[in-house]
């Protein structure tokens, strides 16, 4: 069928490149890429399986259901970081207007949608000299010579797909925030912040690791930040997920003198 971006004369899509050319998007990486996800159901009770069966470690309640369900799948099929990669590029996309205008005046098939989606995910990836090279070539050849970047998960492809029947493309945004969570769940991850007044030194960090370690599970992959606040005086602030731990000078000190003032 006919692209869902429109095209004059088959050359490859204009509007693409030029997307491309005015918007930094998601940086992805350049080369070949390889899956290590299993094959992709091949009838519709495979796929209701793995869609709806939950993946460990998710939240039983969850904000969005397309999120949960293409969590549930890429967890399944072993390939819960090439989605996640994936969508948040995408999510980066399709924040752009132009790109949900483009979706909703093209003609074409859902398979049509898909490839030229894919397509841009390559032209993404070859920048925008390369880009600008391609527009005098017809589709076939530069098709050609973007075939040594790397294709979108085929997962990825398969729930764009779906969300585009079923009429949620415009909000791939908002799925692509969700699933992003579900996936740090499923792969446990444990966000932790330090703020200290002053940067901290390897062993200091060692110490405040090996007491955040009793409060998480031995097999959780820690994603570790920090940064200096001199307000703080000293000693440090821990958010650990949701929880918050004050070990500061001026923690200490604005309640001496929240007694002081009671007291007054």
């Amino acid at each position: 069928g006919k692209s869902i971006f429109r095209q004059r004369d088959h050359k490859l899509g204009i509007l693409v490149a030029e997307m491309l050319g005015r918007r930094a998007l998601f940086k992805v990486p350049k080369g070949a890429r390889t899956f290590a996800m299993k094959p992709l159901p091949k009838n519709n009770e495979e796929w209701k399986k793995i869609l709806t069966t939950p993946a460990p470690n998710a939240p039983k309640t969850v904000s969005n259901k397309y999120a949960s369900m293409m969590a549930n799948a890429a967890f399944h099929l072993n390939a819960v970081e090439e989605v996640r990669a994936d969508f948040k590029y995408l999510g980066k996309v399709f924040e752009d207007p132009r790109t949900i205008e483009a979706v909703k005046n093209g003609q074409g098939t859902t398979q049509a949608f898909v490839k030229d989606m894919n397509t841009m995910y390559k032209l993404h990836q070859a920048g925008k000299d390369e880009v600008a090279k391609l527009e005098g070539k017809d589709k076939a050849a530069a098709l050609k010579a973007l075939a040594k970047y790397s294709d979108l998960a085929p997962l990825t492809t398969s729930m764009l797909g779906s969300f585009m029947d079923e009429g949620v493309i415009a909000t791939v945004p908002v799925i692509a925030e969700s699933y992003d969570k579900l996936a740090g769940k499923i792969l446990k991850e444990v966000n932790i912040e330090i703020a200290a007044a002053a940067p901290l030194s390897d062993r200091q960090k060692s110490q405040i690791m090996n007491v955040v370690q009793k409060y998480i599970d031995s097999d959780s992959k820690i994603l570790l930040s920090e940064k200096v606040d001199t307000s703080l005086i000293a000693g440090f602030q821990l958010q650990i997920e949701d929880r918050f731990v004050d070990l500061t000078a001026k923690s200490s000190y604005d309640g001496l003198m929240s007694k002081v003032a009671a007291a007054s």
